[in-house]
């Protein structure tokens, strides 16, 4: 008799796990359905949800069928350095490429630190990369982008939001990846 008691217990614990076991799990599974849902609500996907960001891409000038462009949202001028996301748009090629630059004040150089590349017509990023470039100078060069990037630096040292740069007003508002 004793036996049996402590058999018909056991089965009970048993059952009783089982069904918190189930229990637990489905509420694991309604919780990531639910976070999906929110994240597909929201116009994203699971994998650019949190990549996406709004940008604002204000155009510096041109040179050779590319345009530059400064998103005015990362600009950060400090007393030794300059810093900005830095758009090259290659539309004969669909390209556009995004450039994290720092610019070095004293030596009168600028690096990459990281570049993104998009496809321009759907703004969907195809690669990125952190492996930082070489470093280039942005003074004396007769002719290609050191030029083109002084002329970056010029505009992010002058740009103040509150005026909106009448001289550069074709800001481009967008979400990225």
């Amino acid at each position: 008799m004793k036996k049996n008691k402590i058999m018909k217990l056991k089965d009970n614990v048993k059952t009783m796990l089982h069904k918190n076991i189930i229990t637990c799990f489905k509420g694991a599974v309604a919780l990531v359905a639910m976070a999906l849902t929110f994240v597909v609500c929201l116009g994203g996907s699971a994998d650019n949800a949190e990549a996406a960001h709004r940008v604002d891409r204000h155009f510096v000038d041109s040179l050779d069928g590319t345009g530059y462009y400064v998103d005015v949202k990362t600009i950060n001028v400090q007393e030794a350095a300059v810093t900005a996301d830095v758009y090259m748009v290659k539309a004969l090629y669909n390209t556009m490429y995004c450039y994290g630059v720092v610019y070095n004040l004293a030596e009168q150089s600028y690096q990459y630190t990281y570049t993104k590349i998009y496809q321009y017509d759907t703004r969907k990023l195809t690669s990125y990369s952190e492996v930082p470039s070489m470093v280039y100078g942005y003074t004396n060069a007769a002719f290609g982008n050191n030029v083109i990037m002084e002329e970056v630096l010029r505009f992010c040292q002058e740009y103040r939001p509150e005026n909106k740069n009448a001289h550069n007003n074709t800001d481009v508002g967008e979400w990225l990846e």
